[in-house]
């Protein structure tokens, strides 16, 4: 028998024991940074928890997760009905996920895709080592939010919300009153820590602006947390030579995937 219900909160503590985090981070954050905005939307199979689909409505886009617990017994098109009727989403609408190759294949198999998937890396920081030192960056103070976030924007910073830096400390380098290159956290948290919304001017690129601010992002996730990532493309190769370059490790290749609820 197949039923589906919005989990308690008593069901979602025990999937933070269950989730290994390196390989499903974005699942993670959801049961953990981003509780309070997630529902999770539950398949029970003869009343045992099967899959999770998780729906998060903070971005510009409607944002999904997805975890399965069995990979046998997974009814796919009826939680996806039922998803779309429960947070009430048209069938058409461009939603965006991020899915390890099992699952891209099963979204595939049903149609759902939409567009061409983007290979995509989790990085966790392994060698503090290699960090560089630099004074070069200063911490973006409340009345400069505006002005970053305009700058993030301008940078394509899809992924990026305001609360991230009203509740996450960012860095910036500045030239002649302006900024010329930024970052910040998505999460910065003892849980984890993930880096982010890391920008450098077009015309000042090349210089080695990106990589002395992400350094310095990770020496302050690293005070805070064992647990410090970052997301890259693959396609990026430049970017993934730097993170390698001050120590940080590919734990998971992952697609960024546009899809559709209509089935």
């Amino acid at each position: 028998m197949i039923s589906h219900r919005l989990l308690t909160q008593e069901a979602i503590v025990q999937l933070i024991d269950q989730v290994e985090k390196d390989q499903h981070l974005l699942f993670y954050s959801y049961l953990t940074q981003r509780i309070d905005k997630a529902k999770f939307i539950g398949q029970y199979v003869d009343n045992q928890l099967t899959a999770v689909l998780a729906y998060l409505s903070e971005l510009s886009f409607p944002a999904f997760s997805f975890y399965r617990i069995n990979q046998q017994d997974v009814c796919f098109p009826e939680l996806i009905v039922y998803t779309r009727a429960a947070i009430k989403l048209d069938k058409n609408v461009i939603c965006g996920i991020i899915l390890c190759q099992r699952n891209l294949q099963l979204f595939q198999s049903f149609g759902l895709i939409t567009g061409t998937p983007q290979r995509f890396f989790t990085m966790k920081h392994i060698d503090q080592s290699k960090l560089l030192e630099s004074n070069m960056t200063q911490l973006v103070k409340e009345h400069e939010f505006s002005e970053v976030i305009a700058f993030l924007h301008k940078g394509e910073m899809k992924f990026f919300t305001r609360s991230e830096i009203e509740r996450c400390p960012f860095l910036g380098v500045k030239e002649g009153g302006e900024f010329i290159a930024v970052g910040g956290f998505h999460f910065y948290d003892p849980l984890l820590v993930e880096i982010g919304n890391i920008v450098t001017r077009h015309d000042h690129r090349g210089k080695g602006l990106g990589t002395l601010v992400t350094s310095e992002h990770t020496h302050i996730g690293r005070q805070l947390s064992a647990d410090v990532y970052l997301g890259v493309l693959a396609e990026n190769l430049p970017a993934v030579h730097t993170y390698e370059s001050l120590g940080f490790q590919t734990v998971a290749e992952l697609s960024i995937v546009d899809f559709t609820l209509s089935l």
